[in-house]
């Protein structure tokens, strides 16, 4: 816009105003819709089951949780009789990434073995393990050392945890797979 445009439109700044008053309804209403108190106690319930499946080791994908969310929102709706009737509820992306932020609530990617590993848990089994040959007087050809190799399908890769968290130890993917099991015993015969 150049600079005689706008020298004309701030001298009829008063006919401009008055032009856009008879235009435009002065009131205005502002639409905004207000969750229902059983979808408010539906994202409590949910997020305390989010915390307990977390402590489980228990992988959430978006389906899962949509899908239990909308479990729980269905069980309140009918244990609040005909007040909740009315409410509606639809799991949607929308829905969970607002939720997301309600919640404080972010994702990480969860990768390979490594994930799973209890360094402190390890150490206490060597012991524990040793203990047990010494005890026993196990030969090393009656010690075996089993472990499976997986083909691996669908795996997630990514669930959504608290925001103070920054990784979730202890964690494997979920894995459509085919296992065989490994092993070999601690003697040197070949």
């Amino acid at each position: 816009m150049n600079h005689l445009a706008i020298g004309t439109v701030l001298k009829n700044k008063n006919k401009i105003m008055e032009h856009m008053k008879s235009a435009v309804p002065v009131q205005s209403t502002i639409l905004s819709k207000r969750r229902g108190r059983a979808a408010e106690e539906m994202e409590k319930l949910l997020g305390i089951w989010m915390e307990h499946q977390r402590q489980r080791s228990v992988l959430l994908s978006l389906t899962l949780i949509q899908e239990k969310a909308k479990s729980l929102f269905n069980d309140l709706r009918a244990k609040a009789g005909i007040s909740a009737q009315d409410e509606t509820f639809v799991a949607s992306h929308g829905w969970f990434h607002r939720f997301k932020k309600r919640a404080n609530l972010h994702h990480v990617s969860v990768s390979g073995e490594a994930a799973s590993t209890d360094k402190a848990e390890a150490k206490k089994l060597s012991k524990t393990l040793k203990e047990i040959i010494d005890k026993g007087g196990y030969i090393p050809q009656q010690i075996f050392n089993v472990d499976e190799t997986t083909f691996s399908g669908k795996m997630p890769g990514r669930l959504y945890i608290s925001c103070e968290g920054k990784t979730m130890p202890g964690f494997k993917a979920v894995k459509d797979r085919l296992t065989l099991l490994l092993g070999g015993n601690c003697s040197v015969d070949m």
